[in-house]
């Protein structure tokens, strides 16, 4: 099982990192004002399609945490620009 210090310090993790984070940057401010029920379930279904590539990348237990904390930053992050603290 790959841990996430590991995944950040392979040879492309720090690209899956970035891609990670623009992808919390543009979904968070397409989702936003949307309400959340609507919002969460494309992003369900969003993190459903990545989940296996993502988990033969890294493991299924560490692609199942990344994704969790991955769907709940996206959702942090609509809330706080809704919030108007862009």
């Amino acid at each position: 099982m790959t841990t996430q210090s590991e995944a950040k310090h392979a040879p492309s993790g720090a690209r899956f990192i970035d891609v990670l984070t623009e992808a919390v940057k543009t979904l968070s401010l397409l989702y936003a004002g949307t309400p959340d029920d609507l919002a969460r379930a494309s992003l369900d279904s969003y993190v459903a399609k990545i989940t296996p590539d993502i988990g033969e990348a890294v493991g299924p237990d560490t692609a199942a945490n990344i994704l969790e904390a991955f769907a709940a930053t996206v959702m942090g992050e609509k809330h706080r620009i809704e919030r108007g603290c862009a």
